[in-house]
C-alpha cells in the first residue's frame, strides 16, 4: 500500500456495494486522487475534515453551506464531490435538510470524510503543531483572569456548592491511599525509582508525612544519607538527590504535547514526582466523594461514558438535550474558579493546592500558572468535571428563577445535565443559559462540536444522527510507510478487523494484505477476545493448530505483543512502600528487578488458547434507541 488513496477508493467501493443507487462514485475517486496529487496529506487531514464541519453545521442547522475549495454543480448550492450522497441527505437546490435524510449516507459521508482526521502526521508536521500547541497553551494562561463571573453569579454559585461533596469535609488524609500513576514525572524516574523517590521525600521532610500516614511507617529514623553514593546510579532517575531537602519545593512540570488528531496536538504536564503521588490519592478520593454525592452522583460517572453516549443518541431523535464541547477546557480553567466552586470544603481544597504545580518549565524558562493545571496533573479531570457541572447546574437554578436548596439542586437541576470532562450534556430548554454561564466563567465553547440543535449530536466518542450511531473509523497509522512496528501492526490490525464488522470488506482486505505483506507471514482467525493479532469474524470463527494434552483445550500459534522490559531494581524500604501501596495481585516475580517500558512493544509467536471468554455472535455495530426509556 503505497499511498492513502488505496484506502478512500476502497471505502467508496464499499460504499458503492451497500447503496447502489449513489451515483458519481468513480468521479469522487478521480477527484481525490488529482487533488491528493496536487496537495498532498493536506487534502485529507484538512480539507476533507473541514468538509466534514460543514456536512455537521448542515445537519444542525437545517441547511448545506457550500465549503470553500469545492466546487458547486450547475443549478445545486451542493459540491460535485461526493454529490451524490449529499443530494441524499439535502436538497440540490435549497440546501435544506431532506425530511427524509438517508442515515446511512450521513454514515457514508462521514466515513470518507473523517478518514484521516486523526492519522499519524511526520516529524516536520508534528513539530508545527507542537510549537502551536505551546503557544496555545501560554497565549490561554494570559486570557484567564479577563471574564470572570459577576458579584452575584459568584454569590449564586457559592449558594448551589454549598450541596455538592459534603464527604469532603469529613475526609481523614492520613488514611488517603497515595499512589503512583503510570505516566512519567519530571525528573524522569523509572517505574520502580518513583519509590525510592518516595523514599527520599519521606527522609527529608519533602512533603508533609503526617498527611500522607507515615508518621507511624517506622521508617523515619533517619538514615546517613551521605552512605549512599550517587555516582554510582546508571541512570538520572536513579538519584536520591534528586528531590530538595525543602519541604516547600515542589519543583516544575515539564510542557510535553502528544497527538491529538491530524490538525493539533494537545498539551500535557509531567507533573514533579512527589506532586503526582498526592494527586492521585486525591484523585481517588474526588471520584468517591462524587459517587457519594446525592447531587453530582446524578449527572456525573467519570469512569463510565455510556451515560453521555445514550443521552446523544436520545437527544438526536428527540431533540430533548443539547451537546456542548469546550475549546482548551483545562487551559481556561483558572485557579481562582475552583476555588470558588470548592470554598465550602477549605480542608481539600488547601490539600489540592498543596499538590499542585505552580509553574511549567519550557526550553528551561519557568512560567507562572494561572490556570489551576495542566492535563498531566491527575486531579484535573474531576475537578474540571466537577467544576463545569456546578456552572451547569447554576445556571438552570438561575433560569429558574428561584432560591438554591438542596431539593431544587438534586431533584430537578442536576437531572437536566450529564458531565464528563468537558463533554457536557444539558436539556436543550436550558442549553443557552448554560453557554452563557460558561463562557462568563472565561471558558470557550467550541462551536463546530457542540450541537444545540438539529438532530446532528456528538459527545464522548459518539456521534449520533436520528437515533443511528454515525461515528466513522479513524485511519491512525500512515498507510505510505512499511513500518513493523508492534504498535503500528496492532493499530492496522484492529482497524482492519472493525471495517470488516461494519462491512466495508474491501477497506479490511487492502488492510489485512498490507499487514500480511509486511509481516511476511498469514494470520489466523483468533477470537474478538484473545488480544492477539489476527482476524474476527461476525461468529467468532477461530483457526485451532493443536490440542493441549494437559488443559485439554486447542491452541492457535500467532502473533502476540508484549511489554519491552528493562533493569528497575529497589530493595529496602523502597520495595517496602512498594509493598504497602501496590496490590500484590498481578505482579510477575521480578518486579523489583525490571520493569516495562511505557509504549514499547514487541511482538512473538505464541500458542495462545483458541477459544477466550465467552462464545458470542457479532452484528454491525450500528446502536440505536432500542434500549432507551426516554
Amino acid at each position: 500500500m503505497k499511498s492513502p488513496i488505496v484506502l478512500l477508493a476502497a471505502v467508496l467501493n464499499d460504499i458503492r456495494r451497500l447503496q447502489p443507487d449513489v451515483k458519481g462514485i468513480d468521479r469522487d475517486i478521480r477527484t481525490i486522487d488529482e487533488r491528493y496529487k496536487h496537495e498532498g496529506i493536506g487534502f485529507l487531514t484538512i480539507a476533507l475534515p473541514s468538509f466534514a464541519d460543514s456536512l455537521h453545521l448542515g445537519l444542525s442547522n437545517g441547511q448545506f453551506r457550500s465549503p470553500l475549495g469545492f466546487k458547486s454543480s450547475k443549478g445545486s448550492v451542493l459540491p460535485r464531490f461526493l454529490g451524490g450522497l449529499l443530494s441524499n441527505v439535502f436538497e440540490p437546490s435549497s440546501g435544506l435538510v431532506k425530511p427524509d435524510a438517508c442515515v446511512e449516507s450521513v454514515m457514508s459521508l462521514r466515513q470518507v470524510l473523517m478518514l484521516f482526521k486523526k492519522v499519524e502526521l511526520d516529524e516536520c508536521d508534528s513539530d508545527k503543531l507542537h510549537t502551536q500547541a505551546i503557544s496555545a497553551f501560554l497565549s490561554n494562561d494570559a486570557l484567564i483572569g479577563n471574564q470572570v463571573l459577576d458579584p452575584r453569579q459568584e454569590h449564586l454559585l457559592g449558594a448551589v456548592c454549598r450541596y455538592i461533596l459534603p464527604s469532603l469535609s469529613m475526609t481523614d488524609y492520613s488514611q488517603i491511599k497515595y499512589k503512583h500513576g503510570p505516566g512519567a514525572v519530571a525528573e524522569n524516574y523509572k517505574s520502580n525509582q518513583k519509590w525510592l523517590g518516595v523514599y527520599n521525600g519521606i527522609l527529608t521532610d519533602a512533603f508533609d508525612t503526617y498527611l500522607c500516614g507515615y508518621d507511624d511507617f517506622g521508617i523515619l529514623d533517619r538514615i546517613d544519607l551521605s552512605s549512599i553514593d550517587p555516582s554510582t546510579s546508571s541512570d538520572p532517575g536513579d538519584n536520591l538527590f534528586t528531590i530538595s531537602a525543602n519541604r516547600s519545593f515542589r519543583g516544575s512540570a515539564r510542557l510535553v504535547t502528544v497527538a491529538k488528531n491530524s490538525t493539533s496536538r494537545r498539551l500535557i504536564t509531567i507533573e514533579p514526582l512527589l506532586n503526582q503521588f498526592v494527586q492521585q490519592g486525591l484523585n481517588t478520593v474526588l471520584r468517591d466523594s462524587i459517587s457519594d454525592c446525592r447531587v453530582l452522583s446524578k449527572c456525573l460517572a467519570l469512569s463510565d461514558q455510556s451515560k453521555n453516549q445514550e443521552l446523544a443518541l436520545e437527544g438526536s431523535i428527540l431533540l430533548n438535550w443539547s451537546t456542548l464541547d469546550l475549546k482548551s477546557a483545562s487551559d481556561l480553567l483558572s485557579l481562582q474558579l475552583v476555588k470558588s466552586v470548592f470554598r465550602h470544603r477549605f480542608e481539600f481544597l488547601e490539600a489540592l493546592i498543596k499538590c499542585r504545580t505552580p509553574t511549567a518549565t519550557l526550553d528551561n524558562v519557568q512560567h507562572n500558572l494561572l490556570k489551576y493545571a495542566g492535563m498531566g496533573n491527575a486531579t484535573t479531570f474531576p475537578i474540571q468535571s466537577i467544576t463545569f457541572a456546578a456552572l451547569a447546574i447554576t445556571a438552570i437554578v438561575d433560569a429558574l428563577g428561584k432560591t438554591p436548596t438542596l431539593g431544587l439542586v438534586e431533584r430537578i437541576a442536576s437531572k437536566h445535565i450529564r458531565v464528563y470532562g468537558d463533554d457536557i450534556i444539558v436539556s436543550t430548554q436550558y442549553a443557552h443559559q448554560v453557554v452563557n454561564w460558561l463562557t462568563g466563567a472565561g471558558l470557550i465553547v467550541n462551536t463546530k462540536k457542540s450541537f444545540l440543535d438539529g438532530y446532528f449530536k456528538e459527545s464522548c466518542g459518539v456521534d449520533a444522527y436520528k437515533g443511528v450511531d454515525v461515528t466513522p473509523l479513524y485511519c491512525r497509522f500512515r498507510p505510505d510507510n512499511s513500518s513493523i512496528e508492534a504498535s503500528d501492526l496492532e493499530r492496522m490490525v484492529s482497524f482492519s478487523n472493525n471495517a470488516w464488522m461494519r462491512g466495508y470488506y474491501s477497506l479490511a482486505e487492502v488492510v489485512k494484505q498490507e499487514v500480511e505483506e509486511r509481516l511476511g507471514m498469514r494470520l489466523p482467525l483468533v477470537s474478538a477476545t484473545s488480544g492477539s493479532l489476527g482476524w474476527v469474524s461476525r461468529i467468532d470463527a477461530m483457526n485451532p493448530h493443536k490440542w493441549d494434552s494437559k488443559l485439554h483445550r486447542f491452541l492457535t500459534k500467532t502473533l502476540v505483543s508484549s511489554s519491552i522490559k528493562r533493569k528497575d531494581s529497589i530493595s529496602g524500604y523502597a520495595a517496602l512502600l512498594k509493598f504497602f501501596h501496590v496490590p500484590l495481585l498481578g505482579r510477575p516475580l521480578k518486579h523489583l528487578l525490571e520493569s516495562s517500558m511505557r509504549f514499547k512493544l514487541k511482538i512473538a509467536k505464541r500458542w495462545v488458547p483458541t477459544r477466550v471468554g465467552t462464545f458470542k455472535t457479532f452484528s454491525i455495530p450500528i446502536r440505536g434507541l432500542e434500549n432507551l426509556n426516554p
